[in-house]
């Protein structure tokens, strides 16, 4: 276990985590919580490679950012979600 935390990484981990659990949130009906959770997973997930990537290209980073937003922002105007 040890061996792979330090091959991915804890923070990458906590991301996948969180995805994860959004998608089951998200199953099994609060779509809403769902999606904020794979928008911060998401988030940290493309913020963590951005860091480790060798080369810096802004894109990169900028444009899943931006739709890691968008989902948040779409999760937080659904009516009648639940």
């Amino acid at each position: 276990m040890k061996e792979l935390l330090t091959y991915l990484g804890w923070k990458k981990l906590v991301s996948a985590t969180l995805v994860a659990i959004g998608v089951v949130v998200a199953i099994a009906g609060a779509v809403r919580t769902g999606s904020v959770l794979i928008a911060v997973g998401a988030a940290i997930y493309t913020a963590v490679q951005y860091s480790r990537s060798d080369t810096k290209r802004k894109i990169e980073l900028i444009l899943p950012l931006f739709i890691a937003l968008l989902l948040f922002v779409v999760a937080l105007t659904l009516p009648h979600a639940k």
